[in-house]
């Protein structure tokens, strides 16, 4: 399987776009029963294809310097039409829930910038996300791009002896580029009073 088959995230965005949500359960196995209390489940499974992801894997998402856990990116989503006060009490109640179960786990409270740049990111809206770093194929084929364009790594061009040399030095190609393009000054007299036609 290729990475972004397994990228938690992005499997998150294409089952909300097939209207196939995942549920949550307390065991990895496919035919466990769903429950809907975050305190008590473990895993968040798919459905097509059936895969599970443990509620406490760390995902793309970067809220102050930290992955978040998809424990946390799940409960945003299921809260996205919740008002600001509602989300941070319901993620308050889940905490102290979390709490006394094992006192490991906790979601993060995600600022609103933060939760509406990730819902609409998940909902489709968007492409691009600030605060979902790229997958690692993306970084690579992104530096296979830099260096089949020159503008990093690869084998250096070397300039000719052309155009680019001016009185024995060598010129920047940019600035040969302007110097090609200013306009041929003659004297004083004709620049102030023309040519005169004869």
């Amino acid at each position: 399987m290729a990475m972004s088959d397994l990228d938690p995230l992005l499997r998150l965005r294409q089952s909300i776009a097939a209207n196939e949500a995942p549920v949550t359960t307390t065991t990895p196995d496919p035919a466990s029963d769903p429950t809907d209390n975050l305190a008590v489940a473990t895993h968040l499974q798919f459905s097509n294809p059936h895969y599970s992801y443990p509620l406490e894997t760390p995902t793309r998402f970067i809220s102050s310097d930290k992955p978040v856990d998809l424990r946390s990116i799940w409960f945003a989503w299921q809260k996205k039409d919740v008002a600001i006060p509602d989300y941070i009490a319901s993620a308050q109640e889940l905490n102290e829930e979390l709490a006394g179960k094992d006192g490991a786990s906790k979601v993060q409270n995600l600022v609103f910038v933060e939760r509406l740049d990730l819902i609409t990111w998940l909902e489709g809206a968007s492409e691009e996300s600030e605060y979902i770093k790229g997958l690692e194929s993306d970084a690579s084929a992104a530096r296979s791009a830099q260096v089949a364009s020159g503008a990093a790594g690869g084998v250096s061009t070397i300039p000719s002896g052309g155009a680019g040399v001016r009185g024995g030095r060598t010129v920047d190609p940019r600035l040969q580029e302007i110097y090609n393009g200013e306009r041929r000054m003659g004297d004083r007299n004709s620049v102030l009073r023309g040519i005169k036609p004869t």
